[in-house]
């Protein structure tokens, strides 16, 4: 299990508050930015479980293999920013999954709709902490990512239109 930076909680939701309080991310934030958005892709996965419409299912799939992209672009920052090799860590690995709940509440567009609010709460953030970059590399894949998790509650949107029907 890879161990959670000191200062940060063991659960996501906490830790995510944590990170929402930086203007600008430093290697320890990076690493539990990336184990969070690792864990988003099983959180998606569970999901996307939840619902019958194969549209929404494989909507929902994307934005969790996307996650994981978030958290391999933000180990790339975290090499670029300190030189240290670092790894996404695995499912198995992932302290943040190991805390998450086994199943969730019936997917219903009103559970997706909160969803679609954090991805549009993520991209703000995101650009936030491009902001606070000195590197504007590091500005660049940040704003990607924030992009990203916009494109996400634009899918989120699709799966409500298909969850009602």
């Amino acid at each position: 299990m890879m161990s959670i930076p000191d200062g940060f909680p063991s659960d996501s939701a906490g830790a995510f508050a944590v990170l929402r309080s930086r203007s600008a991310l430093g290697p320890n934030d990076l690493k539990v930015l990336a184990m969070i958005e690792a864990a988003g892709e099983a959180f998606y996965f569970l999901v996307a479980d939840g619902v019958q419409d194969p549209k929404a299912k494989e909507l929902l799939k994307q934005n969790g293999r996307e996650e994981r992209g978030h958290a391999y672009r933000l180990a790339k920052i975290l090499k670029m920013q300190t030189g240290e090799e670092w790894s996404v860590p695995t499912a198995d690995e992932n302290p943040y999954l190991a805390s998450a709940p086994a199943s969730l509440p019936p997917i219903t567009p009103e559970f997706i709709a909160s969803l679609e609010q954090g991805e549009a709460d993520g991209d703000q953030l995101y650009q936030v902490w491009a902001n606070g970059a000195d590197d504007p590399e590091i500005a660049k894949l940040l704003r990607l990512n924030g992009r990203e998790e916009s494109r996400h509650g634009e899918r989120d949107a699709e799966v409500i239109r298909c969850l009602r029907g």
